[in-house]
Formats: structure tokens, sequence, C-alpha cells
């Protein structure tokens, strides 16, 4: 297995720059397919006609040295990765900007809902995509932390299959955010109440029942799902919690038969 990290910010500023015309539209594509059938630049999730907001946003990221943050992530996985999972695959990472401010084309739990959990399709296109979002500031720990886990998903995957049902999108999350280095930071009684919703629709609910558990009511209402009475990103905070407690460890659950 490889790992490698492969920068798209300045592809996306340089597009940014050009006029919101169809012309810029033809650029996007151009650059996604290299002019061949298929993607070769992970960009498929960012609006290519992004207002100046846009450009604002990919400036504050170049000013962190963000390109830096991701390929020393990358390399951090790397080295805990590669040379324990057997699989014939090159993982490509990248921080891509994702647009849920300036309009219409990016609807924020969606777009990211279908980068965790995507279709058959990545199985071929094992792009590490950790999303950037134009509504907030970036920060060097959380860019970090999120392509970690943006390149353990993608290896969990490749080695496990992708998710199917709930339990084994919580399975696949926990580990995730546990190998990155995340923290619970849900309140115990938020917890407990999640995991009493749990009980009650099983592991393998209907994909909108399982969408609502892992995004919580806000996100359930927006799309027109049913709320369970979870608290934003409530399935997230259970699969860390739970992986966590289990002292499960994410490269042994790559490995393990």
């Amino acid at each position: 297995m490889r790992i490698s990290y492969l920068p798209v910010l300045a592809t996306l500023r340089e597009l940014y720059s050009q006029p919101r015309n169809m012309q810029r539209f033809r650029s996007y594509l151009a650059a996604l397919t290299g002019g061949t059938d298929d993607v070769i630049l992970p960009i498929v999730v960012a609006n290519p006609m992004a207002k100046e907001h846009a450009i604002g946003k990919l400036d504050e990221l170049f000013a962190l040295g963000a390109e830096d943050i991701g390929a020393n992530a990358t390399a951090e996985a790397a080295e805990r990765l590669v040379g324990q999972v057997s699989l014939d695959v090159e993982v490509k990472a990248s921080l891509v900007l994702a647009d849920d401010v300036g309009g219409g084309w990016t609807n924020r739990y969606t777009t990211e809902a279908s980068v965790r959990f995507p279709g058959r399709g990545a199985l071929k296109r094992p792009f590490a995509m950790a999303l950037v979002w134009t509504s907030e500031t970036p920060e060097v720990a959380q860019l970090h932390q999120d392509v970690m886990a943006a390149i353990y998903r993608v290896v969990h995957q490749q080695r496990r299959g992708l998710p199917s049902s709930l339990r084994s999108m919580l399975r696949q999350e926990g580990l995730a955010a546990v190998f990155a280095g995340a923290r619970a930071d849900v309140p115990q009684d938020e917890l407990a109440r999640a995991r009493a919703v749990l009980s009650r629709i099983g592991d393998d609910p209907g994909y909108p029942t399982a969408f609502a558990f892992m995004y919580g009511d806000t996100a359930a209402v927006e799309l027109g799902y049913k709320p369970l009475g979870v608290v934003p990103r409530g399935g997230f905070a259970v699969a860390l919690a739970d992986t966590l407690e289990d002292g499960a460890d994410p490269v042994h659950a790559l490995i393990e038969a």
C-alpha cells in the first residue's frame, strides 16, 4: 500500500480567479478529469461556480500552510499504516474546499455523507478527501485530524468494504476518529439518549433513519427525514465514545482476520 498527498487548493484558486461563466465550468471539468473518462483530481465536491468568498477562504488556507499540514498528516498516517496493512492500492489524500455558503450547489450534510459513506465507485478511486468548509475558520489541529481520519476511512473501506449498515458506519467512523486522535466532547446524558435511540432503531435501519441518527435532528429535518431525538452529529459521538470505551486499536482492526 502507498499513501501520498495530492495538493488541489492551488488548482481551485486558479479556477476561482476566472470569470464565473461556462468557460470556468469547462476548466473545472478539464481539471477534474484531465481529459479522460474518469476522475483524476478529487475536486468533485468543490463548487465550480463559487463566488469571491471562496478565494478568500483559500487564501486563509494558504496563509495557514494548509497543504503542508495535509502533507504532514499524510506522512504520519503512512508511517502508522504502510507496512502494517496489506493492500495493493495507492491512497491519495487531499484537503478540498467545499462551499456551504454561496448558493445551492452544496448541501453540507449530503456532501459530507457522500464522502464518508460513498458508493462503489470509491473503491476504484481511493481519494481520501478531507473537506474544508467556506463557512468555517480553518485551524491547524482540525485540518491535521481531518486528513488523518480521511486516510484511515479510505483504507478501512479498501480493507473491510464500504459501510452498508448503520452498524458498519459506526464502526468505520469510530475507528477513523480514534486513529486521528479525536476526543469525546458530547455530554454523557446526550450520549445515553443517543444510545437509547440506537437500541430502538437497530443496527440496520433504512438509510434515512441511519442518516438521521448519524447527523442528528437538525440535518434530518432539513432533508425531510424523521427526527429521532438525537443531537447534531450524535451518531458520530456515539461511534467515537464506544470505540474509546472498547479500547479498540484502529490499526489492529485493519490487520486482524
